[in-house]
């Protein structure tokens, strides 16, 4: 029997989002199911953008430095993307210009984190001094969703970073294995999903993305509680790119999967903490999340149908 988030659980999220989640996520919410603004979104964005250009702050809730990194800026300017901002948008240059700056020229990357965000609280697996190790050395992550946001904007962007990054990314995505890591695929998605990427250019992403998802899900409902991509992280809606490699009974059953697992404040809970490290910090963390996971959840269980009177 196919599962619907009832229209009482959708208010119930809907109160978590007013009551506690960020003026950002209520901003999204209001964009996405109350025909809202896009502008009260980037204005919700604006606290979080320092003198450089980079975001901090806490835009990326398990970061809790004032510090810009490229990790906090990607953020920033993916949620920039979801309401449509263009070359125009206020703080858009400066945050692309704040990526152009922390490129590595020696290595061809962008560290994902830099060392002023040991200052304040965070997850281990932010710790600058095993960034590298941890992220793979940033081939994907960060660099893959760096350059998809210098594609989008090229005028904005020089030439090298248009053309000769987008090359060696796409190269070496090319010569990666069948099998990828969560965020890395995810980084690549990012990049798939630009504007005016050349069809070739495209095609060439996509089909090595659609040949790696089978690799790289998780399908087994059992094991949605771990680290892991899950179905619905890749195919976000009947309409994405990546749609019909995955069988649809996995959709259909990580959709009823998110129905089941939101919790009675109308949240959905995060599968990790580091409450074992600052637990107060992680408090803030994980009501920032679940707001987040909020706006995610919703949007899938729309875009498929699964909301009761949606």
């Amino acid at each position: 029997m196919v599962k619907t988030l009832s229209r009482a659980a959708f208010d119930r999220a809907k109160r978590f989002i007013d009551k506690k989640a960020r003026p950002v996520e209520g901003a999204l919410f209001a964009y996405y199911f109350e025909n809202g603004s896009g502008m009260r979104v980037l204005a919700a964005l604006v606290p979080y953008q320092n003198p450089d250009g980079g975001f901090g702050h806490g835009i990326e809730p398990d970061l809790r430095s004032g510090a810009s990194s490229v990790i906090g800026t990607v953020t920033a300017l993916d949620i920039m993307r979801r309401v449509q901002a263009d070359e125009a948008t206020p703080g858009l240059p400066a945050a692309l210009a704040y990526l152009i700056g922390a490129w590595d020229a020696e290595t061809g990357r962008w560290p994902i984190v830099p060392p002023d965000i040991e200052n304040a609280p965070h997850a281990p697996w932010w710790s600058y001094a095993d960034s590298a190790e941890n992220f793979g050395g940033f081939w994907a992550n960060p660099r893959a969703a760096v350059v998809a946001h210098l594609q989008q904007y090229p005028r904005l962007s020089p030439a090298s970073f248009t053309g000769d990054a987008l090359r060696a990314v796409i190269d070496d995505l090319m010569r990666a294995p069948q099998r990828m890591t969560m965020h890395d695929l995810l980084n690549f998605l990012n990049l798939l999903e630009t504007d005016g990427l050349r069809r070739e250019d495209y095609e060439r992403i996509l089909d090595k993305l659609r040949r790696a998802l089978p690799d790289s899900v998780v399908t087994e409902p059992s094991k949605w509680g771990g680290y892991g991509l899950q179905p619905l992280d890749v195919v976000r809606t009947p309409a994405s790119p990546l749609a019909g490699v995955l069988d649809q009974t996995a959709i259909d059953a990580n959709l009823d999967y998110l129905v089941d697992q939101q919790q009675p404040d109308g949240s959905w809970a995060p599968n990790w903490t580091w409450d074992f490290i600052d637990p107060d910090a992680w408090d803030t963390a994980d009501r920032e999340w679940r707001g987040v996971l909020i706006l995610r959840n919703l949007c899938a269980l729309q875009a498929y149908g699964r909301i009761e009177g949606l």
